[in-house]
């Protein structure tokens, strides 16, 4: 889990799975508010392969905050019960993370240019063969012309793959792989006679591994999304929007030598409504239909959904996301997911220097796959349920200390490891 960078317009889309935020409040323009209505629909499937992208920084005014921090770690199952990776010793080790987070925004006078996120390396006490860089890197930049809004971003992740995505058929090595993910999007939004918002948006992903074996998990997606919406006030905004995604796994060899891959369709509505800084919300429901390229892989049909609110009082926020989607898979030879995840968290603040947060957070997956390959996982689900709490001092502008505790938990019917772990950090950051 990475920790999520908090904000005034952030929509977090699930944890386990990637989450696109709300560029822009709808107080500000037409053009503004389409981009934001864009955002929130067109989301790209194959982002949940690589747990999320770094979050664009929130707000609208200059920020430039570049923060060196370290984090010591317990573990008690960083193998996830693994035993090709523990040998058959103690699960449990203690990582360290030395840091560098980045929150970049220079607003200009016909849009903005960002850069957010982090690098880093955790080095683990025993299990060395895990050590492992991670970076996550988002950059973009937005351009009003005219009445339209134009916006680009790019965004790259690299790091130790997913240890919960290995199952029994893996090589013993696999857990070595090194996981890279990138992604580029373009959408454009502009005002219309008689209030209405189109948008259009793209996006190409890229999902690659290192090792030769987990290449068969390597993918290219190409998404397009088409929306139209219309701002009632003072309801709110409603959207309808389409959305069409092409999923193809590059290098997995296929008994019939065709390629696996799904071509996904969906269709649906969407309403937003913003109540002064207090409230945000926005939901959408979906038809989805879900296409096999590959022979013998069972096709998807069914209702999609993705919800986000966020309420602020005065010393505290709750904030509740979830949703619904067919999306790729990282576990070779299944050729889709239908994900579906919920989560919900809530933050007080206990003075001007101390605050605590709690949240709580399920996923489940229902994997399909072709039966051209009898050793993978047909059918079958798992499910991963986690919880958290963090206390946050900040005894200067400059400096800050986080110790939290959290525990996971997955359960399935299928050939993955079930395990259990629980785990407590302390972080320190420094303003540099």
């Amino acid at each position: 889990m990475r920790p999520a960078t908090g904000g005034k317009c952030v929509q977090v889309k699930n944890l386990q799975r990637g989450e696109y935020l709300r560029r822009f409040s709808c107080t500000s323009s037409a053009a503004t508010c389409i981009a934001f209505a864009l955002a929130t629909t067109a989301a790209t499937p194959v982002l949940a392969q690589s747990g999320g992208f770094a979050a664009r920084p929130s707000g609208s005014t200059r920020q430039i905050d570049v923060r060196a921090a370290g984090t010591i770690e317990y573990n008690d199952n960083v193998v996830l019960s693994d035993p090709r990776i523990s040998g058959g010793g103690t699960k449990g080790d203690v990582i360290l993370s030395p840091t560098l987070n980045l929150n970049i925004l220079l607003p200009r006078a016909t849009g903005d240019v960002y850069l957010a996120g982090s690098l880093g390396y955790r080095f683990y006490t025993k299990y060395t063969g895990l050590n492992r860089e991670f970076v996550t890197l988002t950059g973009g930049a937005d351009q009003r012309l005219a009445s339209c809004l134009v916006h680009g971003e790019a965004n790259y992740n690299r790091s130790l793959t997913d240890l919960g995505n290995l199952y029994v058929q893996d090589a013993a090595g696999s857990f070595r792989n090194t996981e890279e993910s990138r992604q580029i999007s373009a959408d454009v939004g502009c005002s219309a006679p008689l209030g209405l918002r189109p948008a259009l948006a793209y996006s190409h992903s890229q999902v690659r591994n290192t090792l030769a074996l987990r290449q068969f998990a390597d993918s290219d997606t190409d998404s397009f999304t088409a929306q139209l919406g219309l701002p009632t006030t003072p309801i709110g905004t409603f959207s309808v929007f389409g959305r069409m995604s092409d999923s193809r796994y590059v290098r997995r060899v296929t008994p019939t030598g065709g390629r696996d891959g799904i071509k996904t369709y969906a269709a649906g509505v969407q309403f937003e409504r913003m109540v002064g800084n207090r409230l945000n919300f926005t939901g959408s429901a979906n038809y989805i239909k879900v296409d096999p390229k590959l022979p013998g892989t069972k096709s998807f049909s069914g209702v999609g959904y993705s919800v986000s609110g966020l309420y602020r009082g005065e010393d505290y926020s709750i904030s509740l996301t979830g949703s619904r989607n067919a999306e790729p898979s990282v576990i070779y030879f299944v050729s889709y997911n239908i994900t579906t995840t919920l989560s919900l968290s809530a933050t007080k603040e206990l003075s001007e220097r101390l605050r605590v947060s709690v949240g709580a957070a399920r996923t489940w997956r229902d994997f399909t796959a072709s039966t051209l390959f009898p050793n993978a996982l047909i059918a079958g689900h798992d499910k991963t349920s986690s919880l958290s709490a963090t206390a946050t001092y900040i005894p200067s502008r400059r400096l800050s200390f986080s110790l939290t505790g959290a525990y996971n938990d997955r359960s399935t019917n299928t050939q993955l490891f079930k395990y259990r772990a629980k785990r407590i950090a302390l972080t320190t950051s420094l303003a540099l």
